[in-house]
């Protein structure tokens, strides 16, 4: 290829296979490239039907000694570290193609599309200001870690990738010299250890959740400035506004549910490297804007809107004022921001003249921003001080507010030995339903604390619970107002968890008797099958108590609702899930709708399908039909932040895509006509649901031996090992899935290509609906609405990276042979079936025909992947049979685990 040659994928898979193979040879690891080569040579003919190819693979593997297998592991992660950088570069070109294509007209999926239609649809301009007055969109970066690559591979990675992007940018000119940065990168990443040495404390993770606000504190201005220009063009007489509709949240360091290291200290200290993060990005960026405002009174007038400003800075920074008057005595733009920026910094070190809140921050900007306009000098004024003034309004002085989760058995122990010390009651937790409901609003609505100042006498886990609503207090009256605003209760089950929480907060000073002056929104997590259909009920119990719907008045009027995916995943399969959390967001909405009260619903999603996952836009394009109402809050985990957010033209696009389907989800309420065949294809889902958890809960809960089926058949020993986070891989020591937490249960079934969570039940269920209602009504549904089309097509993704010849291989490894044979029978027969049904609706020969990019992509990798699941099959054995060094054998197996992840882009 010549150098000025236009790049493509092709072009750049070939450099980096080159150049990770020059590295190897001069790193000393020459001998596995034949090796790799062979082995995925042999992946591929297996592949291709030749079973004793993977006999040979599976032989090649056996034969190698400790050093070969890391050198294998290591050669083939890399390449796919590399393979993944080349495909986000080439999605950035489809992203910047399809732009070049589809102008003038709106581009697919863009923000102006969203208010396109909206406008051609008839939305008038007052309902789309009603809308946006109250839209919130809140994106959480969430404390369950499903990132398995350390953050100094991920830095050299964003290195490469900007490398790939200058050879497009430059069209291949300086070929050399880039292909020289690359390599020495690669080189510094082959010889860098995959794995972390220590495990990531919390404060690990709150600095690898910062590190993704470099990119996203540009890419969120565009994202107004594309929404401010679509309003203008579409409702040009309206004068639209376009309000911060778009926030960003953050549970780590918040999040305390079955992670010991999360105490109320280190609460404090997340809250305290957020704000110092911030500030010191805002300084940056005012420092920045003085110096290119220097509008000279002389030439432009004297700017008389600032003077307040002025004689703040004046007032509290003598000395600077002294060097300003010196230095820009005409220039009065310059001199107010660098009194702003003096404040900041201020503001950081709690010193005199600080911003007491980001309002005053923007108050200043304001004025500025007013005063240049007024003194001709908008075109100015609507540049970066336009975006500066959006990125304070979006992050304020942390970046992102603070969630705090915790589960209702913590605080009804706690309680439980509150009440029991203090004589109220001994057996307050055997207490029924409506007897603990009774109990904790006479004492929400007594003004007498009952909670004593010194709480030594209590227990340590009584005693953290408390001091967390305290360190909360603390916090929102200190240097952190309102940097938490929100506190989950995980494992909500009736409406005494609530009642519990609002209690302790009265107990802490965030509410006063009776629920008045509530300061934080008490949000229950419904997650399991049974505790999703009861929620309704259970909102409605709460909303018929005063002391509920006064701590609701304190707060606008307005209910957050949480909505699990992964456990009730876990509880009841994937379409008994899927139809759960649909039906009871509805019944949801229409209860909070009937007594006055507005909902934000906030959707518990993770990277694998199993766990919520798939495109972002096509779920919120899903939800039942008015209950986004503007407002959308979701997580953002692990894997799938990196992917979303590393890349500026990604984290765009993505942001983009999030906004208008949350503006075209909330509008198509306004215009969209509700089928008449809605009925029909809600009791269809209902009968496949019910069909599907049958099946998924005969063998998983009701089969005595799939617990010891799960356990010898996955890694989930070896998953539960690594260092993916601070939080451990259980709830408890002991127990069975049940306790299990999401992540290693869906990890471990993805490692080993079964990927069940994805699709067990789904094949029978489609079965028994075609079987009642025929395949056209199946391929209607999927064609007209839009949550039988996702569930559809993300079951159908899972079903693409599965591959049952390389997951019987993991089976085998279990020795009881009975039980093994019968329960993988089940398994094969269903995943055969969902795949037989899916492509009869989806039509092709096989999955993903319909999904070319996706299906290249796992096609262009299995024969990369397959030997890496063969090197763990066989450390799986070793490490079982004592076949050497164990704590090697177990290094080398967080190694493979890491490796498949990079492979199938996905960890859980």
């Amino acid at each position: 290829m010549s150098e000025t040659a236009l790049r493509d994928f092709d072009a750049d898979l070939e450099l980096l296979g080159v150049l990770l193979d020059e590295v190897c040879q001069a790193s000393g690891a020459g001998e596995i490239l034949a090796i790799r080569q062979r082995a995925v040579e042999l992946a591929r003919l297996a592949r291709q039907g030749d079973a004793s190819s993977g006999d040979a693979l599976e032989q090649l593997v056996a034969d190698l000694d400790l050093r070969g297998i890391e050198l294998l592991i290591r050669s083939l992660t890399r390449w796919f570290q590399l393979i993944n950088l080349a495909e986000d570069n080439e999605r950035v070109r489809r992203i910047r193609a399809r732009e070049a294509r589809e102008q003038p007209a709106p581009r697919s999926g863009s923000i102006d599309e969203a208010v396109f239609q909206l406008a051609a649809h008839g939305v008038g301009a007052e309902t789309v200001r009603g809308l946006l007055s109250q839209a919130e969109i809140r994106l959480v970066m969430t404390a369950h870690p499903t990132e398995a690559r350390r953050r100094t591979t991920i830095s050299k990675q964003a290195r490469i990738f900007d490398e790939l992007r200058a050879l497009d940018d430059r069209l291949g000119l300086n070929l050399p010299e880039t292909r020289e940065r690359i390599r020495a990168t690669i080189q510094e990443l082959w010889g860098s250890d995959e794995l972390r040495a220590i495990s990531l404390t919390v404060l690990d993770e709150v600095r690898g959740g910062l590190v993704h606000f470099n990119t996203l504190v540009d890419a969120v201005p565009r994202i107004y400035r594309e929404l401010e220009r679509s309003l203008r063009t579409h409702y040009p007489e309206a004068s639209i506004p376009a309000p911060s509709l778009l926030r960003f949240g953050s549970w780590i360091g918040g999040d305390r549910d079955g992670n010991p290291f999360v105490t109320p200290a280190t609460t404090v200290s997340t809250l305290a490297l957020l704000r110092e993060q911030c500030l010191r990005f805002l300084e940056g960026r005012v420092e920045r804007l003085a110096g290119r405002l220097s509008f000279s009174a002389r030439v432009s007038g004297p700017a008389e809107g600032i003077d307040p400003i002025l004689v703040h800075g004046a007032s509290h920074f003598p000395v600077l004022a002294e060097l300003l008057a010196e230095l820009n005595p005409e220039e009065p733009y310059r001199r107010a921001l660098s009194f702003v920026r003096e404040r900041i910094r201020a503001t950081a070190a709690d010193g005199a003249g600080a911003y007491l809140a980001p309002e005053e921050l923007l108050a200043d900007l304001r004025a500025i921003d007013h005063s240049l306009r007024v003194d001709g000098g908008g075109f100015s004024a609507a540049g970066d001080l336009h975006d500066l003034i959006r990125q304070v309004e979006v992050f304020g002085f942390h970046f992102a507010t603070l969630d705090i989760r915790q589960h209702a058995k913590v605080h009804r122990a706690a309680l439980q030995e509150i009440f029991s010390g203090l004589g109220v009651t001994g057996d307050y937790t055997n207490l029924d339903e409506s007897e603990r409901q009774q109990l904790l609003a006479r004492h929400i609505a007594d003004r007498r604390p009952l909670v004593p100042a010194d709480i030594s006498r209590f227990s340590e886990e009584t005693r953290e619970t408390i001091e967390t609503f305290r360190v909360i207090k603390q916090a929102l009256d200190g240097p952190h107002p309102g940097a938490i605003d929100a506190y989950v209760i995980s494992g909500t089950e009736t409406p005494s968890d609530v009642l519990e929480v609002l209690l302790l907060m009265k107990e802490s000073s965030l509410a006063r008797a009776g629920g008045a002056q509530t300061r934080l929104r008490i949000v229950p997590l419904f997650e399991a099958g049974a505790t999703l259909a009861a929620a309704p009920e259970t909102l409605q119990v709460l909303l018929d108590m005063p002391v509920y719907r006064e701590a609701l008045r304190a707060l606008g009027n307005h209910q957050e609702v949480m909505i699990g995916y992964s456990d009730s995943n876990k509880d009841v399969g994937y379409v008994a899930s899927g139809w759960g959390t649909y039906r009871a967001q509805m019944r949801i909405a229409e209860v909070l709708q009937a007594n006055g009260i507005s909902w934000i619903f906030f959707h518990g999603r993770g990277g694998a399908v199993g766990r919520g996952g798939g495109p972002t836009n096509d779920a919120i394009l899903a939800l039942p039909p008015g209950t986004v109402e503007g407002r959308l809050k979701m997580t953002e985990q692990g894997e799938v932040l990196t992917a979303k957010y590393t890349v500026g033209e990604i984290a765009h696009r993505e942001l983009e895509l999030t906004t208008s389907a949350t503006l075209l989800a909330t509008g198509a309420s306004q215009y969209t006509p509700v089928t008449d065949r809605i009925e029909l294809y809600e009791r269809v889902l209902e009968e496949m649901a019910q069909s599907a958890e049958s099946l998924y809960r005969h063998l998983v809960h009701n089969d005595p031996e799939f617990v010891d089926f799960f356990l010898n058949v996955t890694p989930v020993e070896e998953v539960s090992r690594l260092r993916l986070g601070s939080r451990p891989a259980r709830r408890s020591a002991a127990g069975g899935i049940d306790d299990l937490r999401a992540i290693p249960w869906v990890f471990s079934w993805t490692q080993s290509r079964i990927v069940l969570p994805a699709w067990l039940g789904l094949g029978t269920a489609l079965r028994d609906a075609r079987e009642r209602h025929g395949l056209e009504a199946l391929k209607e549904m999927t064609g007209t609405w839009s949550f039988f089309q996702a569930l559809i097509a993300n079951a159908e993704m899972g079903c693409g990276k599965a591959d049952m010849g390389i997951a019987r291989r993991y089976v085998q490894l279990w020795g009881n042979a009975a039980a093994r044979d019968r329960i993988w029978g089940v398994l094969v027969a269903e995943f055969e079936l969902t795949c037989a049904e899916l492509i009869a609706i989806r039509g092709g020969s096989r999955v993903l025909d319909t999904q070319p990019v996706l299906q290249a992509s796992i096609d262009r990798r299995n024969p990369y992947v397959d030997p890496l699941s063969f090197v763990q099959i066989e450390l799986m054995k070793r490490r079982r049979h004592g076949g050497g060094d164990e704590d090697e054998l177990a290094r080398l197996s967080l190694l493979a685990i890491n490796g498949i992840a990079s492979g199938l882009r996905n960890t859980g």
